[in-house]
């Protein structure tokens, strides 16, 4: 099993620093706002790595944090005048709406920023005493001199990330313009801070990744370094540059084995996000879409790579996946899955094209190649193998207990309508009117649907 380290630039063996368990931290939501479907993706790709692990009989740990208290968070409680708790409560449980809607698994652990401010204190404490910080009015700052190699993820020297700071304004307090802050000093805002001993403010957002990750690794004896640590693309610099300069700094070993970074959802070539105001959110496009059909969408495309969002894009991968349900309906009734189900680990070895799991293990050992094993599935979607293609898409968390129950449903009306249009398609043929005859037909089966003409004069029809 292979996996592409953005530390080294390759494609590397997966080799787990304990073969008996593995840890994994994935960069949660900051809840100031419902998620949208960039958030959507980032969470359905370590979803599927999180299963994936499990499957190959991996002990998994998925940790994936709330960032609870932020300057967004404490800006949105202002303007609706709500202290930041309630605010990130309040969006945090919408979150997790969101995700069970979208069968995302959960993680092993969910930890809360603002539950671990001692050990925050304790972290900057002891950079300080390290010499790796230092604190000036409240505020208290990493020297990011003292990680020789900060820049590493980036890919860019300490030199190279000077210059690119030259035209921002220079902060006076800091030694450098790419030290960072460990703390926050707010003393005007006792109602959006927290006691310290540099005074009242806000933990620095890089500073709450690394101290959950340590504590949390402390807390299960499992040394300072993560197999894998994962995240949209858009946190390499500075976000998880930071997490790596501090974290190891202290520890003088690596933060990670892995990293692994999925690419951005685009609207017309620009980053869907909150702050360009381009975002559709997760439940607005649930009220328009199954979600499987987000699912389906989004491991249609590597998770490396950009994925550019359109409605004309989802509706094509609705049509898709529907065409694919409709050919496993047979078994589907007959294993009557409960929605949510993992269907995998209750159809038998004997029941499988065994060389058929093994192409899918094959390109998914890959670097998770979803898009190639949604391929091989609908290549292979033939009746001496449905049960192997339930299967294969159960490991790609796909709900076909969901699917079973509003599919037969939406057979049910299909059925009613396809053969309203036959009746209409029997009577221009019977009137001579083959023109219109023809044109249903014609554009039936662009839709994927093939008409049967029989020389009783009766029609059929079925998914090509």
């Amino acid at each position: 099993m292979k996996f592409f380290n953005n530390l080294t630039r390759e494609l590397e063996e997966f080799k787990p620093i304990n073969p008996d368990r593995v840890f994994v931290y994935s960069c949660g939501p900051t809840v100031y706002d419902v998620s949208h479907i960039g958030h959507a993706r980032s969470c359905i790709v370590w979803d599927i790595l999180y299963r994936y692990l499990k499957f190959k009989k991996i002990n998994i740990k998925w940790i994936r944090n709330i960032t609870n208290i932020d300057d967004k968070i404490v800006a949105r409680a202002k303007q609706l005048g709500i202290s930041a708790d309630k605010l990130s409560r309040i969006y945090t449980y919408e979150f997790w709406k969101d995700l069970a809607r979208l069968n995302i698994s959960w993680p092993d652990y969910e930890p809360r920023a603002t539950d671990y401010l001692g050990q925050m204190f304790d972290f900057i404490q002891g950079l300080i005493d390290q010499g790796s910080a230092y604190a000036i009015d409240g505020d208290v700052y990493f020297r990011v001199t003292k990680h020789k190699n900060y820049g590493q993820l980036k890919g860019l020297t300490l030199d190279q990330l000077q210059e690119g700071l030259s035209r921002i304004d220079s902060n006076s307090k800091k030694e450098s313009q790419l030290d960072f802050a460990l703390w926050k000093n707010f003393p005007n805002e006792p109602e959006f801070s927290f006691w310290s001993p540099w005074g009242s403010g806000r933990p620095g957002w890089h500073l709450e990744c690394s101290t959950m990750i340590k504590s949390i690794l402390e807390e299960n004896s499992a040394g300072e370094t993560l197999d894998i640590h994962a995240g949209g693309d858009d946190l390499i610099h500075p976000h998880h540059e930071n997490e790596c300069a501090q974290s190891e700094t202290l520890s003088g070993k690596p933060l990670a084995k892995y990293w692994m970074h999925n690419g951005m959802v685009m609207v017309n070539g620009a980053k869907m996000s909150k702050s360009e105001g381009n975002f559709f959110t997760i439940r607005e496009l649930l009220d328009i879409y199954n979600p499987n059909t987000i699912r389906y969408f989004c491991l249609g495309t590597h998770y490396k790579k950009q994925i550019n969002f359109s409605h004309e894009a989802l509706k094509s991968a609705e049509q898709g996946f529907q065409k694919l349900i409709a050919s496993l309906q047979p078994e589907l009734e007959l294993l009557k899955p409960a929605p949510g189900e993992l269907l995998h680990n209750r159809i038998s070895a004997e029941d499988l094209d065994l060389a058929l799991v093994d192409e899918f293990v094959s390109v998914m050992d890959n670097d998770l190649g979803t898009a190639q094993a949604l391929a091989l599935i609908f290549e292979n979607k033939t009746s001496d193998k449905l049960k192997t293609i339930i299967y294969l898409l159960s490991i790609l968390g796909f709900d076909l207990g969901q699917e079973s129950k509003s599919a037969q449903g939406a057979d049910q009306a299909l059925g009613e309508v396809m053969n309203l249009v036959l009746d209409i398609r029997a009577q221009a043929r019977l009137n001579k009117d083959f023109k219109t005859s023809d044109l249903i037909r014609d554009g039936l089966n662009k839709a994927g649907i093939m008409i049967k003409d029989y020389r009783d004069k009766s029609s059929d029809w079925q998914f090509t």
